[in-house]
């Protein structure tokens, strides 16, 4: 994302704007017609709701509770004050369909800002259907399926000339989408929706064909969104976009199951694994346990980056080659900075901590964090995660705000970072507080909250709200009391709407509870089995 950065510091204002002038020109000349756009999806039309203020929502939000830690609880508030002011109409001129969360970045919209935008937006869904934002890319996805990664807001162009044009590897990666809808259904329990998506999420993947490249049997990647990645310049085909073929195909799996389309999950299930089985013959090197691209003379390049831990999500590793990547991670020579995870690693040819050349961003440690517990490595998961949260609020503290990235070697904003990013570095003060720092996982369509507690003070959550639409979705209150020791009894208050199963974990046992919210609830959970 740096497409505006790079020509607004190296060309005059006026130049600029001539510029720009051309390029959207250009844009405006290569845009389907609108009838040959969206033709997949159902939303057809804006419907015209109106943004809600903070000032009169915050009470309505989840209110966490983390005794320890008073400074993540300002960071929270912030993070959502920061938010509701990027919330957007979209502009008269558009053909957006929805409202949706601005990046803050430019004038266009950005396919995986917004995607990792909602997955914090999720736990307002009462108050704004963050969601609804990725309405406006599958409104104009484009006939053979193809969505673009950048669409501008004013009148819909697709991509920008030069940078991510329409049909390019340019435009053509991170397809985080269903991942986007996934981490909704788990909130909203909104089958509907996810029957809605399908269809435009099928045809999306099969579009990734355009940039398959039969000689290597991989997929053109020109940046991954890494805009200055010292890879970029040998990087024929990357390992995180193949990697995420595989990670889109289990995800429609599993959207394919939700569905009941069982026959079409085994096709997606089948596929992914015999690309797996690809990538860990071609891209694998044994002899340095990684995961590498593949360069444009036709060798497996050796430099190393966060592209490779793509692989976690996708289940591509083995035992041992996870193990190894999770050497990689812990290692305080590459990429186990002061503040992890960075994503070029601080002994590899090319970092400085700057931009993608180095510096900390939380949709790729996002993607780290995730891909570690899909693989049941919760504890380093959880390491890394509140390394991230600890830092990213300490910065906070001295400035107020969120950024951009951060500079991995030492606790401070990045080099080159845009304040007020929220935007996806909500993700850290929200998502990170309520899943990982108090440790509340929802899964509303199995109705039920699995928590794991590590903490020892006083945290938990008021008016936590899933399975269900607007105020019909459950509220529920979960409250630990202060312990002495890691090993003693968890006191727990416990109030809801509506019954739920209640899954607790700590490091000495696990148990379930059925809640049936008639009253206010205390449960012991014994904590020595």
């Amino acid at each position: 994302m740096s497409f505006k950065r790079t020509f607004t510091t190296a060309i005059s204002p006026l130049i600029y704007l001539t510029l720009a002038c051309t390029l959207f020109s250009a844009a405006l000349s290569a845009l389907p017609a609108p009838t040959e756009l969206g033709q997949f999806y159902v939303k057809k039309q804006y419907s015209g709701q109106a943004i809600p203020s903070f000032s009169q929502n915050k009470h309505r939000l989840p209110k966490p509770i983390f005794d320890a830690k008073p400074e993540y609880i300002d960071f929270y508030y912030r993070a959502w004050q920061i938010g509701f002011e990027h919330f957007k109409k979209p502009q008269a001129s558009s053909p957006f369909v929805s409202n949706f969360i601005d990046e803050a970045f430019n004038d266009n919209i950005f396919l995986w800002d917004m995607s990792f935008s909602t997955m914090w937006g999720n736990y307002a869904h009462h108050i704004f259907p963050s969601i609804d934002g990725l309405d406006n890319f599958y409104r104009l996805q484009m006939s053979d399926g193809e969505i673009v990664r950048e669409v501008g807001e004013k009148d819909g162009h697709l991509g920008v000339i030069g940078w991510s044009e329409p049909g390019t590897a340019g435009n053509l990666n991170h397809p985080i989408l269903p991942w986007a809808e996934l981490e909704s259904y788990r909130i909203t329990n909104n089958k509907k929706r996810l029957a809605d998506v399908y269809l435009p999420l099928v045809k999306y993947r099969e579009s990734f064909s355009k940039i398959y490249h039969p000689a290597s049997g991989l997929y053109l990647t020109d940046k991954a969104a890494m805009d200055d990645s010292p890879r970029n310049k040998q990087m024929l085909a990357g390992i995180d976009v193949a990697a995420e073929m595989v990670i889109f195909d289990r995800w429609l799996a599993e959207i394919a199951t939700e569905l009941g389309k069982d026959s079409e999950a085994k096709h997606y299930l089948a596929r992914a694994d015999d690309y797996a089985t690809f990538i860990n013959d071609k891209l694998w090197h044994e002899e340095s346990g990684f995961y590498y691209d593949w360069g444009k003379n036709n060798k497996l390049m050796t430099m190393r980056t966060i592209a490779a831990f793509w692989t976690m999500l996708g289940k591509i590793p083995n035992d041992k080659q996870l193990a190894r990547l999770i050497e990689h991670l812990n290692d305080p020579k590459s990429f186990n900075t002061k503040h992890r995870v960075p994503t070029h690693p601080a002994d590899e040819v090319g970092f400085n901590g700057d931009y993608w050349a180095g510096a900390v961003w939380v949709p790729t440690n996002t993607m780290v964090i995730q891909g570690l517990e899909v693989n049941n490595e919760f504890a380093l998961a959880r390491e890394i995660a509140m390394n991230h949260l600890d830092s990213t609020t300490q910065v906070f503290v001295e400035t107020n705000t969120a950024w951009e990235n951060y500079t991995p070697l030492e606790i401070k904003q990045g080099r080159k970072a845009k304040a007020d990013f929220i935007g996806w570095s909500g993700l850290a003060p929200i998502n990170y507080l309520i899943k990982h720092a108090i440790g509340l996982r929802i899964n509303a369509p199995k109705n039920e909250i699995t928590w794991r507690i590590n903490e020892l003070g006083r945290h938990g959550i008021q008016g936590l709200r899933f399975n269900g639409q607007g105020e019909a979705m459950n509220s529920v209150d979960l409250i630990a009391k202060k312990r002495k020791e890691l090993s003693d009894d968890i006191h727990i208050n416990i109030q809801c709407r509506q019954a739920f199963t209640l899954n607790i974990i700590s490091p000495f046992a696990q148990q379930s509870y059925q809640i049936n919210c008639q009253n206010k609830t205390e449960i012991v959970f014994i904590n020595n089995k």
